[in-house]
């Protein structure tokens, strides 16, 4: 066993390696001129204790994105009464996430460190991620859209923690959602919530006990 505290960092996608998925909500609902809490309630029913079939079979790979489009193109006029295009919804609703580069230099830094990593993501489908840029950060990659299973089944972080080849206690899940955080740490895993690269990596030096900072 390695003399660190921890042997693996895993990290969530959307919101965490990106700008904060609401600025790309509100940024989605002024370009299609909706209410932005009416997308609010069209997209995260199954993140807020809700029943909702239509994201977590899209989020699981059970429908495909163009299926997802048109079946979310028309809860959307429903609930807004606005036609938006179900041509490229997806994309158009995430366009403006923008990668956050220190995140990025953090998990290269823990990487190079000796600690495994691993990327934990629910997808709206698998175009979004820039893999060639992501990929070389990571021992294992788990996209839900592509295992079938999303969090916060706990299959999913057992999957994840059985292909890095380590215990729960000796890895640490970040993510910006609590109920995902919540799961992960009734399996045993240390968790950090997701506000601000600073505020994350800062949290993380101290549980790792390795710089991760440029300014370390």
């Amino acid at each position: 066993m390695s003399d660190r505290a921890l042997d693996a960092l895993i990290v969530d996608f959307g919101g965490v390696l990106t700008t904060p998925l609401q600025d790309a909500m509100v940024a989605f609902a002024e370009e299609e001129g909706i209410d932005l809490q009416d997308l609010v309630r069209a997209a995260l029913r199954a993140y807020s204790g809700d029943r909702d079939p239509l994201v977590v079979d899209f989020e699981t790979g059970r429908i495909a994105e163009e299926t997802f489009e048109a079946e979310f193109a028309a809860r959307l006029r429903e609930v807004t009464g606005v036609e938006v295009s179900a041509s490229g919804l997806v994309e158009r609703l995430f366009r403006s996430l923008q990668i956050e580069d220190e995140m990025l230099k953090a998990l290269e830094r823990a990487r190079t460190a000796g600690l495994k990593t691993a990327l934990l993501s629910n997808s709206w489908g698998t175009k979004l991620y820039p893999r060639a840029r992501i990929d070389p950060l990571f021992d294992v990659i788990v996209i839900s859209g592509e295992v079938g299973l999303r969090k916060p089944d706990p299959a999913i972080f057992r999957l994840t923690l059985d292909r890095l080849e380590v215990a729960a206690p000796r890895s640490i899940f970040v993510d910006d959602h609590p109920g995902h955080l919540k799961a992960a740490a009734e399996l045993g895993m240390q968790t950090v919530l997701h506000r601000t690269p600073r505020e994350t990596i800062a949290e993380l030096e101290t549980a790792v006990g390795l710089p991760l900072s440029g300014s370390s």
